[in-house]
Parts: C-alpha cells; structure tokens; sequence
C-alpha cells in the first residue's frame, strides 16, 4: 500500500485550514575562577534594544495546549511523510515534528558522517511537513557543532565548515539570515531546537564558544518573538559544563539576559538525560527557569543515554540492562502532573525507542516502497501516557499554581569560588528530602528518581524577574544555605513544617489536589509502596504496591478512584509483574472496570476480594491499564471541587502554497540500481535531502511518488539528476498517462547535478508521478529530487458534483481530498477494481452480487474520521457494505444498524471484507460513515441491487421449504455460503448467526413439528442519516 498517499490522507482535514491557531502568549571556568582554554575571552557586550515582546504564538503552548516532539531524525535516514503518518490522529493536532538534522562529524577527516547540507536537506523536508500540514522546527545543532551558522555580538558569521553557504554579517533582526527565511517561508515552522547546549564548543571545526552562542541566541529569541515562534534548548550537564548552566548563562550574558527579560514566552527549556549525573541539578535549574519568569515553557528530553543500571558503581563502564523507556514515565508524570511542564520531547533514541526502518521495505504491485514503523515501547509509554493529557485525565497546573504548591526557592547568588559554587545548585540542597539513598551529588547524582514525593522538587533561579516568581512563600539565597541549615537535619525541619505527609512508604508519591503520581523509584525494581491518605474520597486509604517498573497515575473522586498504572517491559512483553490497589474503609464492596490500552500487550489479569471494609484489586500486567474503582466509605471532611483540564488541540497551520519538493531516496522503486540513503560517504555531492536515488541503466527501472493539491491545473516539475551519458529513454508519467520522454544532457560528473523541467497537468487529490525506462539507458542515471510549483489552491477543496447512477443517486462525497477517486459503475464481478485509487481487484463475492451496481470508493478515504458521504435510493433496494475484517473488530456506530449477510468478498491483496446489508425504499437517504480512520486496513466498498425478499426457511431459492433446504443449510454452516439470501433465509431466528438452533427449527418445520420459527432478533439502533462535516472538522 501507498504509505506517502496514506499519509497525505491522514491529513486531509488539516489541509482544510486555512489560519493560524492564535492565541495570547501567556564555554567553563577554572576553580580559580580563570577562563579555560576550550571557552575563550568572549565577554564583549553590545546592548540588545528593548521593546515590547508582544508576539501572538503560531501555534501557542500552555497547559491547556501541551506539545508533544516527535522526531523525523536523519539518524532513522526518516522519509518525514512516513514519520508523520505514524502518528494517531487524536495525538497529532498536539505534534510539533522535529527535523532533527543530528551530529556526526568527523574532526579527523573534517567532514559530515551525516547530512551533508543541513541547510537543504532542512528545507527540503521542512516542504515535506508544510505539504502535510503539519507543525515542525529544525534541530540544527547538538552542542557546539551545528549545520547553520552562529553569528557573533557584531553580526559577523561565526567560522564553521559551512560558512560559504550564508551571509557574512547579520542584520540586528536577522532579516536577511536563513532564520527568518524558514519563518517567512513556511506557515506551519515555528523554531528552532538546540540540543545539549553543554558540550562541543570552542573545537578545530566549530570555534564558536559558548558566550558567543548565546549572543547568537539572543538575536534569535528576538526574530521567534517577531513570528510567534521559539527558541527550544534542552539542558544536560556533566562536570565541566557548569559555566554554562541556565542560571550561568543568565549571569554571563548580558545580551541572553536581556532577551529573555524581554521574550521569555518564546524561550522552551528542556531537562536532558544525555549524561551521568547532576539529574537533579538539572531539573531544579530548569524548572527555576520557567518558575522565576526566564523562560515561557518547560519539559523534558528523556534520553537512554544518561541511564545507570541499579548495579553500577559509579565508575568503569555503565550499563544500562535495567533501561527500558518506562523508566521515563514516572519523570514525565512528575513534571506535567504536579510542576507545570508543558513539553514532552522525544525520547531518545530515536531509532531504539520511537521509530525503526522496516529493512526491505513492503511491496505495492511492482513497486518497492521504504517503510517505517512506531516502536511497541513509543506506542505503550509516551504516546499511551501524552494521550491521557490530551483526553484530560492529567490536568496541568499552572505557573501561579505550581509556585504556591513548591512554596520554596533558591536565588544563586553567589559571586565567588569554583564554576560549581557560582552556578550550579548547592551541593547538599536535596540530601535528605528527595535524593534517593545511597546517591551521591552535583556529578555523582546519577538516580533520576526521588525517594518521596512530600517536598515538591526545589527551583533554584537567576533571580525571580515579575511579581509571579516574587510570590514565591519560601525565598532563600543560596549564599545563606551554610549558615541557615547547620545540619541535614534542620534543613528536614525547616521543610517538614512546610509540608505535611499525605503518605507513608518507600516508593514516591506526590499529590496535587486530587491528582496523585506514584511510581517504584527503586531502579533495581525491587518492590515498593506506600499508603496514601485520601482527600476526595469518602474512603479512609488507598495501600499502593508496586513490582519493577510500576508507576500509576492516580485521580479521587467522592464516589470513585481512577487509576491508570503501566509498567511496560518490551524486553519482556509476555511476563505479567502484579501490582496491587488496596482500598481501606469501604462502606460497601466496591466494583471495578479495567481495560488494557497497550498495543501488542499481554492481556493483564485483574483480581479482586473484598473483607471487613478492605477491597483489594490485584493486578497483574505488562502494560498500561486503565481502572476505574467506584467505591464510598464515611470519611468526613473531604476536599471537593479540584480544577478540571480544559485542554483544547491547537488549530493546524494556514495552507502552505509553496514549492512541493520530494526526494528521490524515498521514492518508490522498481529495478533500479540502488537507494543511497545517507550521501555522506558516497563521493557523490550537491544533493539536496539527505541522501540520493541510483536508477541505474536497466529497461525495466521506474520510480514513483504521489503529489497531491487542492486544485487541478498545470504545473511545472523540474526533476534534478546527475549522469556521466545523455539520457533520452526515461518516460515521464502522470496518473498513468504518458506525458514525454524526457531529455537529459550529460554533466561533467556525478556531483554535477542538472535539471529539467516539464508542464505537467494535476487533478485535484492524489496524483501518481512516474518515471520509466522505455529501453536500456547508456549509462547509469542518479536522482537527486524533483519539485512541483503551481498553484496548489487555498487547502479547501471544492465541493464535488454529485455522482448519479440508477438505484445509487446524487451521491455525494464529503472527503473532499480523495472525492475525485470515487465513482459509480454497473457491472461488479471477479477481476472489477476496487478503488479508485488502488489497482486491487475483486477476487471472489457472492454471486447475487454479480452484475450489481456498486460505488468505487477511494482507500485512502478510510484514514478520514469523519463521514464519508451519502446517496438517495433512485429504488427499493437492498444496499450492501462491504469491510475490512480489521474494521469489524471496532466496529463505526453507523454500520451497527446494518445487518451481518453472512458472506465476504475478497481482493487481490488477500483483504477479506465481509458484508452487511441495509434494505431501502426509494426516496430514502443512505448514509455512509467512517470507515475508522484506521491506515491498517482498507476502506469499505458499497453494492446495490434491487431490494430483495427473503422468504426464512427457503435456503436454496426456489420457493418451497423441504429438505433441499435442510441439506444446503447445514452445508452452508459448515462451508459457507456463496450468497448471501441463502444465509439470511437459514438464520431462521434472525440473530445474525447459523448455528444449531437454526437448523434445529428448519428441521422441525419440514417435519410439520413447528409452524413458525421462532425469532431473537438482534436489537439495533435505527439507521442514521449522517449531515456533511463542515470544511474545517478540527
């Protein structure tokens, strides 16, 4: 199947948009204190003009519009149009895809390992995403190394290996660097990302020092302000890097200072688990950031590279047996659900943990076709758990809130001593609240996880910028620490009379109102739990216990408690580890509901008992499941009233009008000599994406893709290849149709890339690009791209003309995107196709379908989620649906009111639809629903014939009921039928189904035993009549 096309699909109701979603904003010292080396003298300031930060944000990020980072990741060689494909479609409003163009480069060679042209392979699929309509940023550096340029406090270009590429001298607002190119040009950009900002600075290759970086960042902060946009930067450190901390760059950097003053809604700042140590240094830094009013959002960059196993030393090489992407959770639950992040990003790798390459991809006919898949891990942890952002389980508290609840904070002030004292956190700041036993501090804090979750986690702040961050109860300077807590001890006081215990136990748990995170801190999973003091419901305690890898997300309720507990192992998916949920002080048993969400999860096994008040819910799992415990008991006094989530999916990006551009490593292939998916290496250079297509020379090569627009018309397509011989035997191809041979001229060699181009005419919707030997070429033909430009529309599609046939009348298609690939025809049969869209035949159906009219639909039209369309009966009719077995299991409420027919049809594909029936008077409207919105699977195809009359007992159709009947009855619910009257008139009683009782009651009517059958009908609702969607269905 088409993944680019069902991908195009996938996104239909985003193309239909036409606006933006806006909204208001809401280098290292010595311990001497000397500059080293690797950071240079870079301390020249030049003063930043203030002004007003009044940008209205693209597509904002709160706690009511949280954001979800997905990687298209050039270490994954990522097609982006398959990566965005992969994402659910209730999730994907919520996605800002990152192009993240990674880091390997080669200081001895000097010379990219990966993505050659950062800047072109950026917009190459940053087109890809603004075509798909989707929201997306460019990651253009890790550390120092990065593929677009830093400019310095006097605007001049910083050296590095691509220099050549851009302007020298930035203007002050960057109007004319290739920052605020990506934002004029694309609708659907909004930022940058830049990783691991503590490393990789002040090298041969990449001199920049990290003073300078951030004078770069400044001039940045300021354009994303200009456009709604961001500056995203997520923090790791290790034990050199402190100088170059959030609160030491705040301190060093007048110009980032000042920027963030002025646009600190556009400023993104993520915790990072690259590196050993400092977890919990890192976390207070950055929340301190977004608390104190330097930064407009936070979140996290969960990341296997900074995990320790439970039995590493803390020296040697580290292992990681113990990681699985569960370990993330309990971070993201804690952040989100009680601290007020809004950013989920990743998690890293990429390649390990979200998405992976399905080596030799799939076949589509002749074709060969790259495909990607999401990992179970990606699917059962972070998606399963943003979902539950999205559908308002987690509520996000606010900056206000999350400052009341953390009650304390921690103003470095200190001016003297080593980097670390005038930077980082102090050092014994969280022994003795949260830092796990046994773990050490600053560098030798290696544990992510915290002992208890009484003390909220502990910010610590440049200085608190507005009267927000100056509500703060607690303030204390850092410099006073020593003397304020002589001991370990004082400081627990201090802090105990802040915050009362609402547990007690050995694994975390922390509450905001009624909102409850708990998870097993111990990482060699050793069982752990605590009993929770409950505040909303009636009930006295709920007894918590978890095996490794358990966590659960809690939420009371006066009359319920809800859990939703996951503990997934994709090293072990089939092992079941119990966790248990003891409610005490029941007035009455409790009952439960559960249901398992995971995807390719071993069915958990749920227990329960119930003695002298207490009720015990035992399960058993390796995943995520959802619970719900309606329980009361007599408890007094309780909390009421907690603030609900009022999350809301932000509005897609306006329509992008632009150049389509798709990529010739990504096309699909037929013959061809070879796919070069990373051109770093090949000798070969000047592409433009990531990599380049080899055709090769042979006579049977094609290559395809699929470009889609809103309004037909002409275009032109410039193809871009490279060839050491004239070519003049390759076929350009349009939706089947031969437009030209195409001549092109040879180059000196294969760097020398060339182009042609050629007037081609689009229909709206989907269209198929080919490009086909029609002999063997005289040499080997490399491709690099081809571009589309014309006029694509505004992203509304126009409303289709009805369709009319004879009993099928003015149908009409609501999926506006695929409705050109719809039609009605006359003569269905073995061999007919399918779709309109599709080569897929009919391979076997009933034989009183023959001959029937029937409706074409378009398969890509099953990813839409809304109705499909409609028709008047012309004739009393019997109208047939016919769908994916894949469908019936989740079933659409509009086909629950047609009946079971009791026979399939077959496709070339091997795809078994099984069919249900609808009888319909003339003049009646049919409506057509969704098919799901499902990519894994096809869409459903519709039948006519003239109504049927089904006489109950009459199997073989000839009008007597006898035992001919009797015999091809019982054949029938051994073998099954060939049409579909036969099964309606057997099932005798009506229930949908042949089974004994049916031939039980034939039997005793042939023998004159039984007068009438006896009927159960199955209960139905009545058929709806479906109303259009309007244009924007988001």
């Amino acid at each position: 199947m088409k993944l680019k096309k069902i991908c195009a699909a996938l996104l239909s109701a985003a193309l239909l948009t036409s606006s933006f979603a806006y909204a208001s904003p809401k280098g290292t010292a010595g311990n001497d204190g000397s500059s080293l080396s690797f950071l240079g003298n870079q301390f020249q300031v030049s003063t930043m003009t203030a002004e007003a930060a009044n940008s209205v944000m693209r597509r904002p990020c709160s706690p009511d519009q949280p954001m979800l980072i997905v990687h298209i990741d050039t270490w994954n060689y990522a097609d982006p149009a398959k990566i965005i494909a992969l994402i659910p479609e209730d999730i994907k409003p919520y996605v800002v895809f990152n192009i993240s163009l990674s880091i390997n480069w080669s200081s001895t060679d000097h010379k990219w390992l990966m993505v050659q042209d950062g800047y072109e392979c950026a917009k190459s699929w940053l087109k890809t995403c603004a075509d798909e309509g989707v929201w997306c940023m460019v990651q253009p550096a890790s550390g120092g190394q990065c593929h677009l340029p830093d400019y310095d406090s006097s605007g001049n270009i910083v050296n590095y290996p691509n220099k050549s590429q851009f302007v020298p001298h930035a203007d002050d607002d960057y109007e004319n660097t290739i920052y605020a190119e990506f934002f004029r040009d694309y609708p659907n950009f909004i930022g940058f990302n830049y990783s691991e900002q503590f490393w990789g600075f002040e090298s041969q290759d990449f001199p920049v020092t990290p003073i300078q970086r951030y004078q770069h960042f400044a001039k940045l902060l300021k354009l994303c302000n200009k456009y709604g946009g961001y500056l995203n930067i997520n923090w790791c450190a290790n034990y050199w890097s402190a100088a170059l901390n959030p609160v030491a760059m705040l301190k060093r950097c007048p110009e980032w200072r000042s920027a963030c003053e002025q646009y600190s809604a556009n400023l993104q700042l993520e915790e990072k688990y690259t590196q050993l140590g400092f977890s919990e240094d890192v976390e207070s830094e950055v929340l301190g950031a977004y608390l104190s009013g330097y930064c407009g959002n936070y979140g996290v960059r969960y990341d296997e590279t900074g995990w320790s196993d439970s039995t590493w030393s803390g020296s040697g090489d580290v292992t990681k047996e113990q990681y699985r992407q569960i370990t993330g959770l309990p971070i993201h639950m804690e952040r989100m659900a009680l601290n007020g992040a809004t950013i989920i990003d990743g998690p890293e790798l990429v390649w390990a943990d979200d998405f992976a390459e399905k080596w030799g991809g799939i076949k589509d006919g002749d074709y060969s076709c790259r495909s990607w898949d999401t990992k179970d891990q990606y699917v059962n942890d972070t998606l399963g758990f943003f979902r539950k952002l999205v559908d308002g389980t987690i509520r996000i508290p606010t900056r206000q809130e999350v400052i009341e609840r953390t009650k304390v904070v921690v103003i470095q002030d200190n001016t003297t001593g080593d980097n670390h004292n005038k930077y980082s956190t102090y050092p014994t700041l969280f022994e003795g609240l949260y830092r796990m036993s046994g773990d050490g501090n600053l560098d030798k804090n290696y544990n992510p996880y915290k002992s208890t979750g009484r003390y909220p986690t502990i910010p610590t702040v440049y200085a608190l910028r507005d009267s927000v961050a100056k509500s703060f109860q607690v303030q204390i300077k850092q410099s006073s620490i020593p003397s304020r807590w002589s001991s370990i001890s004082a400081k627990q006081d201090e802090f105990n009379k802040l915050f009362a215990s609402d547990y007690y136990g050995n694994c975390y748990a922390g509450r905001y109102e009624n909102t409850w995170v708990t998870y097993n801190s111990n990482k060699d999973g050793s069982n752990c739990g605590a009993v929770l003091s409950l505040k909303y419901n009636t009930c006295k305690n709920l007894d918590v216990n978890f095996n490794q890898y358990g966590n659960a997300l809690i939420k009371e309720y006066s009359d319920r408690i809800d859990i939703y507990a996951n503990n997934f192992d994709e090293k072990a998916q089939t092992t079941l580890r119990t966790d248990t949920f003891k409610i005490s002080g029941c007035a009455a048993k409790p009952s439960y509901s559960a249901k398992d969400t995971g995807r390719n999860q071993t069915a958990s096994q749920i227990s329960e008992s119930y003695a002298n008040g207490t009720y015990t819910l035992t399960v058993k799992h390796n995943g995520p499941v959802e619970i719900s415990i309606q329980c009361k008991g007599n408890e007094t006094g309780r909390l009421s009233n907690p603030k609900e989530s009022s999350v809301k999916a932000p509005a897609y990006p306006s329509f992008y009008t632009g150049v389509r551009q798709y990529e010739g490593e990504f096309f699909d292939t037929q013959n061809v000599e070879g796919n070069v998916a990373n051109g770093c290496g090949s000798g070969v250079t000047g592409f433009w994406g990531q990599g380049f297509l080899k055709y090769g020379a042979k006579n049977n090569a094609a290559v395809r893709d699929t470009v889609s627009t809103t309004k037909a018309g002409k275009f032109d397509l410039t193809l871009r290849y490279s060839a050491t011989s004239d070519i003049n035997n390759v076929d350009l191809y349009v939706n089947g149709s031969k437009v030209k041979t195409l001549s092109m001229p040879k180059g000196s060699s294969y760097s020398d890339w060339k182009t042609v181009t050629q007037s081609i005419d689009l229909k709206a919707g989907d269209n198929q690009v080919e490009l086909k030997s029609n002999a063997a070429l005289d040499g080997s033909l490399y491709l690099d791209c081809f571009t589309v430009k014309g006029d694509f529309g505004t992203g509304t599609v126009e409303d289709p003309d009805p369709i009319n046939g004879k009993i099928i009348q003015e149908l009409t298609v609501f999926d506006k995107e695929n409705a050109a690939d719809w039609s009605i025809y006359y003569d269905a049969k073995v061999g007919s196709v399918l779709y309109g869209d599709r080569d897929l035949t009919i391979t076997s159906m009933p034989k009183n379908l023959v001959n029937a009219e029937a409706i074409r639909t378009a398969c890509d039209s099953k990813l839409s989620t809304n109705d499909l369309g409609k028709f008047t009966a012309g004739a009393d009719a019997t109208i047939y649906t016919a769908v994916d077995t894949r469908v019936v299991e989740n079933m659409p409420e509009w086909l629950k009111a047609w009946t079971f027919a009791g026979c399939s049809v077959t496709t070339s594909n091997d795809v078994t639809l099984m069919l249900y029936k609808l009888n319909v008077k003339k003049g009646d409207v049919v409506a057509l629903g969704t098919n799901g919105g499902s990519g894994n699977s096809a869409n459903y195809i519709v039948f006519a014939v003239p109504q049927e009359k089904i006489v109950k007992g009459d199997v073989n159709l000839d009008g007597v009921i006898n035992g001919f009947d009797l015999i091809l009855a019982k054949r029938g619910m051994a073998n099954g039928f060939t049409d579909t009257r036969s099964f309606d008139a057997a099932d005798v009683d009506k229930d949908e189904k042949l089974e004994k009782d049916d031939i039980t009651q034939l039997q005793n009517f042939i023998k004159l035993s039984a007068k009438e059958f006896t009927e159960t009908p199955v209960t139905k609702p009545a058929p709806a009549v479906l109303t259009e969607p309007a244009d924007d269905p988001g």
